[in-house]
């Protein structure tokens, strides 16, 4: 004899598995982060970043794309993924400690803080699905490819305060597009691979842009 699945017990079911998995992608998002503070300011204490110069910068910034890479690749595998993850979290530690030398602490502060109550907004909308913002996916990657070529494009050969400008502030609207479009899509991934740290790792890259974007444009430097 078959009996009929309950619509309400099944929706219940499935919101109360998507609210757990978030709940894990935001706990490895925190300690990614914490990670990420904790090496930056070891780096800096030790002098380890002052030793670094400027090719063992581009080793660290090599190392993690590769980890971010590996993060994906091996979402199928919780484990490896998860010290990708860790791993690409440290190093990050190492690449963003100049940040400490180059802007105030208060500018930093407010930067983070900012870009945490924009992220925690888009969060909140997303979640409330009032709107659909993935089907806005194709035109937030093509504007992040296009802040990547022009970001290249300004170091290396524009040299233009101007176009920075303009480039950290489509960073902002980007990403900020980005963060409700990652957790829309968590509620996919909760179903299939369920893999936190994949998940962790979309809503790290999210926040920790934002907050940079937010302190080129208004963070005050060191004299």
């Amino acid at each position: 004899m078959e009996f009929e699945r309950n619509p309400i017990a099944v929706e219940k079911t499935e919101v109360t598995s998507f609210n757990a998995f978030l709940g894990k992608v935001f706990l490895n998002m925190f300690l990614g982060l914490l990670l990420t503070a904790i090496t930056a300011y070891l780096s800096l204490t030790s002098g380890f970043v002052f030793s670094l110069g400027k090719w063992g910068f581009i080793g660290f910034a090599v190392l993690s794309l590769v980890l971010v890479i590996a993060t994906g690749l091996l979402r199928n595998n919780p484990l490896l993924s998860g010290a990708a993850f860790y791993l690409f979290s440290a190093a990050e530690g190492i690449l963003l400690a100049p940040i400490f030398i180059v802007y105030t602490g208060s500018s930093i502060i407010t930067a983070f803080l900012t870009a945490s109550i924009l992220f925690g907004i888009m969060a909140l909308l997303a979640i409330s699905k009032k709107v659909d913002f993935r089907k806005f996916g194709t035109y937030l990657f093509v504007g992040l490819i296009g802040i990547v070529v022009a970001s290249l494009l300004n170091v290396f050969l524009l040299k233009s305060a101007g176009l920075g400008i303009a480039i950290s502030i489509l960073t902002v609207l980007v990403f900020l597009g980005l963060t409700a479009y990652d957790i829309q899509k968590l509620e996919e991934m909760a179903y299939t691979e369920g893999n936190a740290f994949f998940g962790a790792l979309a809503l790290y890259l999210d926040l920790i842009n934002l907050f940079l974007a937010l302190l080129r444009l208004f963070g005050e430097r060191r004299e």
